[in-house]
């Protein structure tokens, strides 16, 4: 549960208070035959010392969630202000991407999860009527859409053992090999050698 769970909720977090640095930009001044003018460029060296000085990116606090992407709390100020009935002040939040996203999923909530369950009773029902010999094959098929679940969950899995999720990236710093990869390495085995105080954890991979 604290590895599975707690880790990447903590992770989640502290990355969500945090945006990529942006680009470090130099102005170089630019002379011809037609004059000279200012030209602005990016600093390939500075903005990738930058990025892997600090590789969670920017610091922005709480800020981040009230700007347009998330609360967008001025929008939403100036959009109550504008509007001139509830029609209106809705229609104008729709714009917003927080907001569209949550009334997507206040819809799906309300309306298609009751819609599915009646329909899954109907099947039960009609499934409970047919024949023993077709009862078999109809359930196979009418489970298929209850394979969503679990496939979504796979994939949140794999990507956590990515080498850039929490889990691969947990594994690399206690295998203290940036390499590792679980996705790129088949048949990895970790062994300890203790000797009184000194500990040492290797990697061992099985070669076909």
């Amino acid at each position: 549960m604290l590895l599975c769970i707690a880790l990447p909720l903590v992770s989640v977090l502290v990355q969500s208070v945090h945006t990529p640095h942006d680009a470090v930009l130099i102005e170089t001044k630019n002379c011809g035959p037609f004059g000279c003018k200012m030209a602005t460029s990016i600093d390939q060296d500075a903005t990738a010392a930058l990025r892997e000085s600090q590789p969670l990116g920017k610091f922005v606090g709480a800020d981040i969630f009230l700007d347009r992407g998330h609360l967008a709390i001025s929008e939403v100020a100036d959009t109550w202000r504008s509007s001139d009935g509830w029609v209106s002040f809705f229609s104008g939040l729709s714009n917003l991407p927080f907001y569209r996203a949550m009334s997507f999923t206040l819809t799906y909530t309300f309306v298609v999860t009751p819609l599915l369950i009646i329909l899954g009773l109907m099947i039960a029902l009609a499934v409970n009527s047919l024949h023993r010999l077709l009862k078999g094959v109809v359930i196979f098929f009418s489970l298929l859409p209850m394979i969503v679940s679990p496939l979504i969950g796979s994939l949140v899995l794999f990507w956590m053992i990515d080498s850039r999720g929490i889990l691969g990236s947990a594994l690399q710093w206690m295998a203290n090999d940036p390499d590792l990869s679980l996705k790129a390495s088949t048949g990895i085995y970790f062994y300890t050698i203790s000797a009184g105080n000194f500990n040492l954890t290797k990697r061992m991979v099985l070669l076909k």
